[in-house]
């Protein structure tokens, strides 16, 4: 490929194509893997490379998708196209599956060469064709990989003006993938692994202000980066969201949660083991204590139904009820 400041076609061996474990579209499941590691990776969920399989069988590798690469050590490491190359070497290993013709048309695949950057890392052309064509574009990545991204590439005020200007997004947009991925990275005990479901509970309740306010988070807001937050309240938020006793089963919940952490006795009751629905009986207003109550009931009643009571079991509930319904007269 002639030297150049451009990025260039080129077709190369399959056997000088490495995938790159620190790339954003993985989420940071491939870091420190080997090769075979990442292969392994790319064939399981979510990425189920081994789909592509039968298309490059059928069609070959089509010269009009190249894979996106950066040249390193006289290797090419994969930018984008990591599945694809993972569909091709399980082809290679399998060669007796496949007509001689398409071996032979694997062992050279086309590729789309961005120059190196001579500080290291990505070039400014490479993280720009990223950013427009994933962050926000077409083909768009998942949220914890758009906040990898955005954690690379801004660094500074004046960092974060040129990334806005270049991929056409606002301060809030941008805010809502950086702030708490850069949160994960800080509070490491409250986030010793962070998946890319737990991630997204977490950005989304950041769209919630008491929760905020809850962790009492302060973010500089020229960088976005973050000067302090309450150690023990972000530990329970994580709990809350995804730990071992989570409050949540999806972020429908995220507004129900906000409420109950904007009141100081409700928190406390939600970190000292209530449920969400328990938690929320001291914020809510009289009218909504007893729509919850009823629909408490109406859960109970299907219960009983589910049961198939007998004469004798029937009579004992109605007992129960009648008591029930003496205590609600007298208060």
């Amino acid at each position: 490929m002639p030297d150049s400041l451009q990025a260039g076609y080129d077709k190369v061996p399959v056997g000088d194509i490495l995938f790159d474990c620190e790339n954003p579209r993985l989420g940071g499941a491939a870091r420190r893997k080997t090769q075979e590691g990442i292969q392994a990776v790319l064939e399981g969920p979510p990425h189920y490379a081994l789909d592509l399989v039968g298309s490059i069988a059928e069609n070959g590798f089509l010269p009009y998708e190249p894979l996106i690469v950066r040249k390193e050590h006289g290797k090419y490491v994969v930018i984008e196209g990591n599945r694809r190359l993972a569909a091709v070497h399980a082809i290679l290993a399998n060669p007796a599956k496949y007509t001689h013709g398409l071996i032979e048309s694997l062992q050279e695949i086309p590729v789309l060469v961005f120059p190196p950057n001579t500080g290291g890392g990505f070039s400014e052309e490479m993280l720009r064709y990223l950013g427009v064509k994933h962050l926000f574009g077409f083909r768009d990545w998942p949220p914890l990989s758009k906040a990898m991204f955005l954690d690379k590439r801004i660094g500074s005020k004046k960092d974060m003006a040129q990334v806005l200007k270049e991929l056409n997004i606002t301060r809030q947009e941008a805010a809502r993938y950086l702030i708490p991925y850069r949160l994960t990275k800080v509070a490491k005990t409250a986030f010793r692994k962070v998946n890319v479901e737990d991630f997204w509970s977490l950005a989304e309740s950041f769209g919630r202000k008491n929760i905020k306010t809850y962790i009492q988070l302060d973010v500089d807001r020229k960088t976005m980066r973050i000067r302090s937050f309450d150690a023990g309240k972000l530990r329970h938020l994580a709990q809350f969201l995804y730990g071992k006793k989570r409050r949540l089963t999806d972020t429908r919940q995220l507004s129900a949660l906000s409420r109950v952490l904007g009141s100081t006795e409700a928190a406390a009751k939600l970190e000292r083991g209530a449920t969400l629905d328990e938690a929320s009986l001291y914020v809510e207003s009289k009218q909504e204590t007893v729509g919850h109550l009823q629909r408490q009931l109406e859960k109970i009643f299907e219960k009983i139904a589910m049961l198939s009571p007998g004469k004798d079991d029937c009579a004992r509930i109605l007992r129960v009820i009648e008591d029930f319904a003496k205590k609600l007269k007298k208060t």
